[in-house]
């Protein structure tokens, strides 16, 4: 059986079936499977019949928006990437900041 090599250059990224946009704001989880790493995303919602009741203080529910499995090198870089990516643009709002 051939063994798929991992590729030596850049990977063209295309979006073929303009995959959704999904907004999360609620709580989320990470299972660590050994090898593999699910990450869960939720949004907070107003309960759909409170809402049509008039009710003005509806209950909140999580709502799982999408769930995301990956190899665990993959979900290390993620995390390394995100961190990076945050630290990079308080640095810069730090600076716009003092210039204000």
């Amino acid at each position: 059986m051939p063994v798929m090599q991992a590729p030596t250059g850049p990977i063209e990224i295309s979006d073929p079936n303009n995959v959704a946009d999904l907004f999360v704001n609620g709580p989320f989880n990470v299972l660590n499977m050994g090898a593999m790493v699910q990450i869960t995303f939720t949004t907070a919602r107003p309960e759909t019949g409170d809402l049509f009741k008039g009710n003005t203080t509806p209950k909140i529910r999580g709502i799982v928006t999408s769930r995301i499995l990956m190899p665990a090198e993959m979900a290390q870089q993620l995390a390394k990437t995100l961190g990076e990516s945050i630290a990079q643009s308080a640095i810069q709002a730090m600076g716009a900041a003092g210039r204000a």
